[in-house]
């Protein structure tokens, strides 16, 4: 088969040429349209799967209990391999958008507007759109050694190309999202009629979250700041009157209160199907995310103590009842569906140790005595497979958290805002706030920072960059995991062994697929070939 130039670049919306399309500002827009493919939270059969809430089973947080995705096990456990197929589908799905971007952005100028800054606000999109996508490639596969940047439509053969460093890629990243953000008719924050849109707050907010990654802690404050000056975000407050403990958290993450001032970026419907994955067969659904025990007990007190505070006995006590008393950090009841609840359902009790659907090792039953429930709503308990809920890629408690942790690595771990931006998503979860007096150091702060990102955070997809960037991946990593306590034996239940080899698993290896086609691509370190 022969071709030629022409042929090569019909990879618009419609098939047609380029000198048939780029002609109107409608299609323009139709091809803006093809380079939104945003993650999911909960898995649907839209490639590539990519759904957040499932791949909290790449952390100390979660086993992910499913007969799909078995990558996320194998990359959890530390036994991915380069031939696995998802590899291939994560980096090739990723740069096949990113060309989408490139095509978008370098013929755009070709076509007629009638309003000029619309076609701006276009570019601004697309320069976002493509850094994301970037973004999630290195967080997949380039913490360590970088990738390619792809910053143009590339030719047959321009196909062959190396890594740039991580910090060369993060030095382009930052670089293209400052372009972003001096596009005057970008708006800072759209208005409902394109709410779903990314615009010059999600560009601050992504160079925040970039920034902090890379450690460039005074870039990472920085852009935090700007989104928490403009005045248009705020935590989430519910009109619900009921006296449930942490029912502004609860809420956020159902459908009456959808519609907040919270959402950063998000993508519509993206827990669709959260009612199917997360619930347990005892209700006739899958039950995929299996949070585990060490997740359980990192929440405090209600006295905002932590369980190894309160010593091993305390410890003992809350791993066989984490509810114990009621005396729990409210997040943690609207997180997790423990051995026993009988209150998250009308008619249902969860027993995991007691024969039935739901017993460990039967069938979609949780692998750890744990089920998931801080993404399910009653109200999707007639419609399992369709609800209507948002996935929140970025939200502005994640923001706030990200200023504070700038603040404590850069050394300004004293400046009033930490404990105040902390004590503010603290206490809109009815916490007890922390005091200067109880964290009166950086090491301090910086435990209570670490400890209130993973709670608040929890399944959103921020643990397995925030282990990673810590250095502890390795210490929480390796080892065997734990789900409840079994009643019968009083000892927890063992799910597997994980092995987290350092300077290898930080990251996920290139797909051999990559490695074979491209003679200038190489291995990450640890994985076959660069052992």
């Amino acid at each position: 088969m022969s071709s030629c130039e022409d042929f090569l670049t019909r990879d618009n919306p419609t098939g047609i040429t380029d000198a048939e399309f780029w002609k109107t500002s409608g299609q323009v827009e139709a091809a803006l349209g093809q380079c939104y493919n945003l993650p999911h939270g909960t898995h649907h059969y839209t490639s590539p799967y990519i759904s957040m809430v499932h791949q909290e089973g790449l952390t100390d947080n979660s086993y992910h209990g499913a007969d799909f995705e078995g990558w996320i096990v194998s990359a959890g456990n530390g036994t991915i391999t380069a031939e696995d197929g998802k590899m291939s589908e994560l980096w090739s799905a990723r740069y096949s958008i990113i060309r989408k971007c490139c095509r978008l952005l370098e013929n755009m100028d070709k076509a007629y507007f009638v309003d000029e800054p619309e076609r701006e606000k276009i570019r601004g999109e697309a320069i976002i759109l493509r850094v994301y996508y970037h973004w999630e490639l290195m967080r997949y596969f380039g913490l360590e050694e970088g990738i390619p940047i792809v910053d143009h439509s590339l030719t047959p053969n321009e196909n062959f190309m190396a890594r740039s460093s991580a910090g060369e890629v993060y030095d382009w990243m930052l670089t293209e999202l400052d372009r972003a953000i001096a596009i005057e008719d970008l708006p800072f924050k759209y208005d409902d009629s394109r709410k779903t849109k990314v615009d010059r707050s999600v560009a601050y907010a992504l160079k925040s979250i970039i920034a902090l990654n890379a450690k460039r802690y005074d870039i990472a404050r920085d852009a935090a700041k700007k989104v928490i000056d403009s005045g248009e975000y705020e935590l989430y407050y519910t009109a619900q009157t009921d006296d449930q403990p942490g029912k502004n958290f609860r809420d956020l993450f159902r459908s009456v209160g959808q519609n907040n001032k919270e959402r950063i970026l998000y993508s519509a419907a993206g827990l669709r199907e959260a009612f199917f994955r997360c619930a347990g067969p005892g209700l006739g659904q899958q039950c995929t995310v299996n949070p585990l025990l060490s997740f359980v007990n990192s929440f405090e007190t209600m006295q905002g103590k932590t369980l190894d505070e309160l010593g091993p006995d305390s410890l003992a006590i809350y791993s066989r009842d984490p509810f114990y008393h009621n005396n729990r950090d409210p997040r943690l009841f609207l997180s997790v569906i423990a051995p026993g609840d009988s209150t998250t359902f009308s008619h249902y009790t969860y027993n995991p140790f007691v024969e039935g659907p739901e017993a460990i090792g039967r069938p979609n039953a949780s692998r750890t005595g744990f089920m998931l429930k801080k993404y399910i709503d009653p109200l999707d308990r007639n419609h399992p497979y369709n609800g209507s809920n948002a996935f929140y890629i970025i939200r502005y408690a994640e923001i706030l958290l990200t200023y504070v942790e700038a603040l404590i690595e850069s050394g300004d771990w004293q400046n009033l805002d930490v404990l105040k931006y902390i004590n503010d998503i603290r206490r809109r979860a009815d916490m007890i706030e922390a005091t200067s007096n109880q964290y009166n150091s950086q090491d301090k702060v910086r435990e209570l920072l670490r400890r209130e990102r993973r709670v608040e955070l929890a399944f959103e997809g921020s643990r397995y960059l925030d282990i990673r960037r810590w250095g502890i991946a390795d210490k929480v990593m390796d080892g065997p995991i734990y789900g409840a306590i079994n009643p019968a034996t009083g000892e927890p239940i063992q799910v597997e062994t994980r092995i987290f080899k350092k300077n290898k698993n930080e990251v996920f290896p290139i797909p051999q697929s990559e490695l074979i086609a491209n003679e200038n691509m190489t291995q990450n370190k640890g994985y076959f070939g660069n052992e």
